[in-house]
């Protein structure tokens, strides 16, 4: 028996040559170069809004992050900062997440080398396979990949699961003495991963589980426990870096954790998990097709049934049958069995309960484990055919698994997963710097946290601030709301938003956009914004008089920002909207999230935006644009129609295939389909005939979305059950996959052709009167609020909610 990973000699017992490529240490390299090159190629280079930026200048500082604290990335972060010699510091950051992805990786392939490391010599060759079949696997699905290429703790979480999954199967396959220095690493590992987030701890039990599986005495061994304790302890030792810098006064973060209180109250995150939002039991076997959804970006769905037959393969102790193994071996599959197993229960019980926004990113871990069982599976699989049909057989299943699941996910993923070229924060500096410097305003900004981040990365990375004559950045915290905000700053001066935010309008005041920002101002305001472009266009109750339109060049499939001037010279109590002509499309707009005219006061000038969305398969060319007025209290067109000049729109290269949906919203989600019932009885949307439910009971919704282009913000789900007067009965409005997917979080999270099952339990009141009901399901901005409006197969305007269709409730 041999102390390391098996170096097979130059040449077979039959004189065959062995070469580099078979040998597993030459592999490891090729892959982790592999590996990383793809993430570098996809690396995001700049700023990015919100988490990213934030643990950025933190580290750069260093300073202390927000809840838990996240103690080692931050030292790790101001390492890497601080040493890698090229690339700015955002980058720098970005590459920290692309190493540990890497590691991750390269420690799957380890684990399944550890596993099958002794099995017999004709048994050798179906191990590697197995090891970079479930490497890449992991590596190229797109929830894995996305978060190894930009500045986020999760992937360090996942990467201390599956690194110390490797470090305990290392630690059980060698013989004494050598095998003990992997337990104190790995107990120092364990120790460090704490330092990073207290949710490593979950995986606790799982860990303690396999060493007493081990080594089953281990409990009256006080010296090797004083050992594992005493590296565990030295593993934590970077969480003395919040007292330390708390008490020199951090430029960011809290100076309390140099008290007892105050250090467990950040690092626990007791504002955060007093009010953590969980999911029932009833919700449980939705939440299972979440997980599928979710499974179905890691891998193609057939590769989760080599998962269970590998979990199965490990308890029942089956994967080297026939070889007698050395004593301290003896049963390590099934040991190891209950060690993927816990380890991947125990996290994926706690998470899939969440109801938290971006779960996807806390189940990587989970996930990775989930790959690393599919190769275990298929390399039983493997092996059972190389006995029975001989290796050529066993060599077709690896051909197959490495084209089916790495092979497909590259191409599925490569073409759009890429974050090189998105740099949003560093957009938003430059508006900020640009559209105020000089001014003289004394306009105070309002931001929320996404767009705070990158203007504290100015102020202590680069250690630049805009002149506070022209613009104070004032970030807007749970402390101090929206409103509450805008009420002290406006006595100051101007006050600007950083986006739309609805309960501004809600109380009273008027929105207006200028450039990347809102301006807050009183009712009654009939001053014109100059950057607006004068128009004439009198009818019967209102006016246009003016437009901002930013390019006249645009891309079929583009998000188009218009915004119009209006006014009303006498109160009135009909409602007004635009409807917008593009060569042959119409969008009539709906009063959603816009000031609606009967709130308006004669004279004062309204400037709304109403963005537009163009079709992805409209032909390249010049489209004529006007706008008219129409009032829909009358339904009648109110003779007020502007000719805005032509439209230059250059033709999508691959517009996305659209035919089928039974909606399409804002050509930026696809409503695929949906089906709804309770019990046996089920229909499938537009249904004609009412399905029949009582009062109290609950009906399940599956709702299947696809991507058709990339989000430009986070999109929140809506289904409602409203009565025949479009009253609201029962709502339920989450973060798509009930808070799992967001469709945008820092960067666009959905991918264009991905296709996610939707699940939603919608209860129908107790107690509620016998009649007719309909179910209306759509996707409004979770920030501003504005709905994603509906279009048909040309790309016209229809609407902004898809009826799914009618529910009678029994008397």
């Amino acid at each position: 028996m041999t102390n390391s990973l098996p170096n097979r000699p130059a040449f077979q017992p039959d004189g065959r040559t062995v070469r580099w490529w078979t040998r597993p240490l030459p592999v490891a390299a090729a892959l982790g170069l592999l590996v990383l090159a793809g993430y570098l190629l996809t690396l995001a280079r700049g700023l990015i809004l919100g988490d990213p930026t934030e643990f950025t200048f933190v580290a750069n500082l260093p300073a202390i992050a927000h809840p838990p604290g996240y103690a080692f990335i931050t030292l790790t972060g101001w390492l890497v900062q601080h040493l890698v010699p090229v690339g700015d510091y955002p980058w720098r950051m970005h590459l920290l997440s692309a190493l540990a992805g890497t590691t991750a990786v390269l420690a799957i392939y380890g684990t399944i080398l550890q596993i099958g490391w002794s099995a017999p010599r004709r048994g050798e060759s179906l191990v590697l396979p197995a090891a970079l079949f479930s490497a890449l696997l992991a590596a190229t699905g797109a929830n894995f990949w996305q978060h190894s290429i930009h500045t986020n703790p999760h992937i360090i979480t996942a990467t201390f699961l599956v690194g110390n999954l490797f470090l305990l199967t290392r630690w059980a396959i060698l013989p004494d003495p050598y095998r003990w220095k992997w337990l104190w690493i790995f107990c120092f590992s364990a120790g460090l991963g704490v330092t990073h987030h207290p949710l490593t701890v979950f995986s606790f039990p799982a860990y303690a589980l396999f060493i007493l599986l081990v080594h089953t005495k281990i409990l009256l061994d006080w010296r090797r426990l004083s050992a594992m304790f005493g590296f565990a302890a030295a593993g934590l030792l970077p969480l003395l870096y919040y007292p330390i810098r708390s008490s020199l006064i951090p430029v960011f973060g809290p100076s309390t954790m140099n008290t007892l209180d105050g250090f467990l109250a950040h690092f626990l995150a007791r504002g955060l998990s007093d009010s953590l939002p969980y999911y029932s039991l009833a919700d449980q076997p939705l939440r299972q097709v979440v997980f599928g959804s979710i499974l179905r970006l890691q891998m193609a769905w057939p590769f989760a049934l080599p998962a269970i037959w590998g979990i199965r393969v490990l308890l029942r102790g089956e994967l080297v049958p026939g070889f007698d193994r050395p004593a301290h071996m003896n049963g390590l599959d099934r040991k190891f069995g209950f060690l993927a197993g816990v380890a991947f229960l125990v996290n994926y019980g706690f998470v899939i309960s969440l109801k938290q926004q971006d779960i996807m990113a806390y189940l990587l871990g989970p996930l990775l484990v989930v790959a690393l069982l599919a190769g275990i599976g298929l390399l039983d699989v493997a092996g059972r055919l190389a006995r029975r049909f001989g290796r050529r057989a066993a060599a077709l299943v690896w051909v197959v698994a490495l084209a089916a699941g790495p092979g497909w996910n590259l191409v599925a993923n490569a073409p759009a997963i890429s974050l090189r070229d998105f740099a949003e924060g560093d957009r938003y500096i430059e508006a900020v710097f640009t559209y105020f410097e000089g001014r003289g305003d004394g306009v105070v900004l309002l931001n929320n946290w996404e767009f705070m981040t990158p203007l504290w990365y100015t102020r202590f990375v680069a250690g630049e601030w805009p002149n506070p004559a022209d613009v104070r950045p004032t970030f807007v915290s749970a402390a101090e709301p929206w409103l509450p905000s805008v009420f002290n700053a406006l006595p100051g001066g101007p006050v600007y938003l950083n986006g739309y935010r609805p309960e501004i309008v809600g109380a009273g005041f008027r929105l207006r956009p200028r450039g990347s920002f809102y301006q807050v101002v009183e009712p009654g305001n009939a001053t014109l914004p100059p950057e607006l472009t004068p128009i004439v266009g009198e009818g019967r109750g209102i006016s246009l008089l003016a437009y901002e339109l930013p390019s006249r060049t645009v891309t079929a499939g583009d998000y188009v920002p218009l915004t119009l001037a209006m006014r009303v010279d006498e109160a009135t109590a009909e409602y007004f909207a635009p409807v917008l002509q593009v060569g042959p499309l119409q969008f009539p707009f709906t009063t959603d999230s816009h000031l609606i005219t009967p709130l308006w006061q004669p004279g004062e000038i309204i400037v709304e935006r109403f963005d537009f969305a163009l079709p992805h398969r409209l032909p390249g060319g010049e489209y004529p644009l006007s706008v008219r007025m129409e009032n829909l209290s009358l339904g009648e067109d109110s003779g007020t129609t502007v000719d805005l000049g032509l439209l230059t729109v250059v033709e999508d290269p691959e517009p996305p295939a659209v035919d089928g949906l039974l909606a399409n919203f804002r050509h930026r989600v696809g409503l695929r389909q949906a089906v709804a019932g309770r019990g046996l009885s089920w229909v499938a949307a537009p249904w004609e005939d009412p399905l029949r439910v009582q009062s109290g009971d609950v009906v399940t919704i599956l709702l299947e979305w696809e991507a058709l282009d990339f989000a430009e913000e986070s999109y929140t789900i809506f289904v409602h059950l409203i009565d025949p007067a479009d009253q609201l009965v029962s709502a339920l409005d989450y973060t798509p996959l009930g808070g799992a997917m967001p469709t945008h979080l820092w960067f666009p999270k959905w991918l264009p052709g991905q296709r996610m099952t939707d699940p939603y339990r919608l209860e129908i009141p107790a107690g509620l009167s016998p009649g007719r009901y309909f179910i209306e399901v759509g996707l409004y901005e979770m920030t501003g609020g504005r709905r994603l409006h509906m279009h048909d197969r040309e790309g016209n305007l229809i609407g902004d909610r898809y009826i799914l269709g009618p529910i009678d409730v029994l008397p």
